[in-house]
């Protein structure tokens, strides 16, 4: 995989040389070691980005997976009866409830 895009420095490079303002009395080679500066600089960014999501991706799929795992078929209505638990649902009322 490329890591530096080699055109987007040359054209920062470029960019810096030509604005006035912005090249402040540098030569070339100091225009072309900024865009070399920048362009790392991004690379760092993206790769210390790319590094973060990946470690939140991994601690939710681990997360995610230990309430999974943890008791998937617990009985919520365990200690009930069956009668409580269809009046409570609204079946049985007589009421015409359903």
């Amino acid at each position: 995989m490329k890591r530096y895009n080699k055109q987007q420095v040359m054209n920062d490079a470029h960019r810096l040389y030509k604005n006035e303002f912005q090249r402040r009395g540098r030569s070339w080679s100091e225009c072309l070691k900024a865009a070399w500066r920048w362009e790392k600089d991004a690379v760092r960014v993206r790769e210390e980005k790319a590094a973060r999501l990946d470690a939140m991706i991994a601690a939710s799929w681990a997360a995610h997976n230990a309430r999974k795992n943890e008791k998937s078929n617990k009985k919520e209505f365990e200690s009930l009866s069956s009668d409580a638990v269809s009046y409570a649902m609204g079946y049985g009322r007589g009421n015409g409830f359903y």
